[in-house]
């Protein structure tokens, strides 16, 4: 068993490995569990479904095409970490428009299952 702690993320998109940036998150979706409270105390909980979702900052250069990826709308998106763990997002796509700004693009993707690999 290592003792190595989870520091590193690689994301891959369309077979290519993303210039992304220190900070990456996944969201690795499925049920969410919300308290529900009467006058009395906690009565249980509601459940509602949530969508995983990968979010990286990638550094922009001459051949990251903003176009390319705001057309992302069935792909697979790898969640690589150093510890060796590794996520699938399937049937993913980019959530929104993209924006440029001092040499990043924060990009997000939605996807319909993450499978741990």
């Amino acid at each position: 068993m290592s003792n190595q702690i989870t520091g590193r993320a690689y994301i891959t998109v369309k077979g290519e490995r993303l210039r992304s940036k220190e900070g990456a998150t996944l969201k690795f979706g499925g049920v969410e569990r919300e308290d529900v409270l009467g006058d009395a105390g906690v009565l249980g909980y509601a459940e509602k479904v949530i969508a995983p979702e990968v979010e990286c900052t990638i550094a922009h250069n001459a051949a990251f095409s903003l176009k390319s990826f705001m057309e992302i709308t069935d792909e697979t998106v790898i969640f690589e970490t150093d510890t060796g763990k590794t996520y699938s997002l399937r049937n993913a796509w980019c959530k929104g428009a993209l924006e440029l700004s001092k040499g990043e693009v924060k990009v997000r993707f939605g996807a319909i299952s993450c499978e741990e690999n």
